[in-house]
């Protein structure tokens, strides 16, 4: 069920105002049709008294010999009125909301001396026999569709020398049109109409501003310097555009700040390890003293490998549009010129906007791996409609399932040797991922099924 519904904030909001107020509308319509109902059928059952009391009035007046001839006349389609000598209701009675207003407006029209019994009935006829006229018939088989209400009223008229006679009834009444009719569709319709104009415009003026976090926040993922969020809209989006620009001007300082320090280490390191370098010359011991240089071209190309890796968190380099297949390319054909065993399976050209120094180390960085631990890289490049996919592929021993994840922590060394030469300085697939993030892609390494390991720089199209 829950994926039939809407995802957006802008639909949400126009289902919600549109069922409220369908629901509101129904209500209200159904409100009015009943206070409607109400008062029809109080001025209905007046009408229908007044008539029937002057009826009553005529017969009562009208000699005995001549009341057949005055009834006769009165009869009408969907109107009859005949004499009895016993209510055709006596013994049929059945009660209905409708009828007290009837019976109230008689015994008013009615005259305390002309006064007679009454009896009422109100039921629904479901079907009519057809008469011989063809109006008659069609009226008949109106009924029998739409099922019209029948009235049916019993009067004991006033007279002296009988108990009776009595004057009967029987009124078609015009069926009462539920509320639900083409006009009430049509306000229906034009209220649901104009709900979702205005939800549209006010839902899209309030969204603009949380459209405009969502670029800013993937715009600061991958350039921290980008421009400040502009501080408009509603007062809330303003106190939050403000928090956001607040928190970028942090990051910013943050990262500046820790470039600043380790670039300050480096050059305070420099200074101790000239000096160590000077001293070893004056060892005896040439074992000893070409160890203790190696030790210390170790912590020159760690020095040198911290600062890289600062800088690419601290990059400024500006966004361009470059062929991304030539790119791959030519640092593939340089390694393959230099006898490295590089291949590339080149695709189409492709132009992107990226960081193209950044990307161009992130990618030599791969193939290094896969040529120290596996001799040979094999390169490729896909792309679909969300991803563009930098491959490489080696045939080295590959990676434990649960180190996947570590070797992108800066430091961590799956070689366990203190040589630099084997081990590497465990900076490379941090300064990989670095480089992706500011991108907005990610890095995948995974374990290929006979042996060697395949990473995956994927970057968003």
């Amino acid at each position: 069920m829950k994926k039939f519904l809407p995802k957006t904030l802008t639909s949400q909001t126009i289902l919600v105002l549109f069922i409220g107020l369908t629901f509101s509308h129904l209500i209200s319509m159904a409100i009015y049709s009943s206070d409607r109902a109400e008062a029809l059928t109080q001025m209905g059952g007046q009408d229908t008294a007044h008539h029937l009391s002057n009826i009553a009035r005529l017969i009562n007046q009208t000699p005995t010999d001549q009341r057949s001839a005055v009834v006769s006349s009165i009869n009408e389609p969907g109107f009859n009125v005949w004499t009895s000598d016993e209510s055709p209701l006596m013994h049929d009675l059945s009660p209905s909301p409708d009828i007290h207003y009837l019976r109230a407006y008689l015994a008013k029209h009615l005259s305390a001396t002309e006064q007679p019994l009454i009896h009422i009935r109100v039921h629904k006829s479901t079907q009519e026999r057809p008469n011989d006229n063809a109006s008659d018939s069609y009226m008949n088989w109106l009924q029998s569709v739409a099922g019209i209400r029948i009235l049916n009223v019993s009067l004991r008229l006033d007279d002296p020398k009988l108990a009776g006679p009595w004057l009967n009834f029987k009124i078609q009444l015009p069926q009462s049109n539920f509320f639900w009719s083409g006009t009430s569709l049509l306000s229906m319709l034009s209220m649901s109409f104009a709900v979702i104009l205005l939800s549209l415009w006010v839902v899209h003026r309030l969204t603009v501003p949380l459209r405009a976090f969502s670029h800013a926040a993937t715009r600061l993922g991958k350039d921290v310097d980008a421009p400040p969020l502009a501080e408009q809209g509603p007062l809330e989006i303003q106190e939050s555009a403000i928090a956001f620009n607040k928190m970028q001007e942090r990051l910013k300082r943050m990262i500046k700040n820790r470039t600043q320090m380790l670039a300050a280490i480096s050059h305070d390191l420099r200074t101790p390890i000239t000096l160590l370098r000077l001293r070893s010359e004056l060892v005896e011991n040439e074992e000893e003293r070409n160890k203790m240089l190696a030790t210390l071209d170790d912590m020159e190309k760690m020095i040198a490998s911290t600062m890289n890796f600062a800088r690419e968190d601290a990059k400024t380099e500006e966004y361009r549009k470059v062929d991304l297949t030539a790119l791959v390319a030519s640092i593939c054909d340089d390694m393959s010129d230099a006898g490295r065993a590089v291949t590339f399976e080149e695709p189409e050209k492709y132009l992107y906007t990226c960081r193209s120094l950044s990307l161009r180390r992130a990618i030599i960085n791969l193939i290094d791996n896969a040529l120290k631990f596996g001799d040979t890289a094999r390169v490729s490049m896909t792309h679909d409609d969300k991803f563009i996919t930098i491959s490489v592929e080696d045939q080295g021993p590959g990676i434990d399932e649960d180190k996947l994840d570590d070797v992108f922590q800066p430091f961590f060394r799956c070689e366990r040797s203190r040589n630099l030469e084997t081990g590497g300085t465990g900076l490379g697939l941090s300064i990989v991922q670095s480089v992706a993030h500011a991108h907005g892609g990610h890095v995948v390494l995974s374990n290929l099924d006979q042996h060697g390991l395949r990473a995956e720089l994927q970057l968003p199209a």
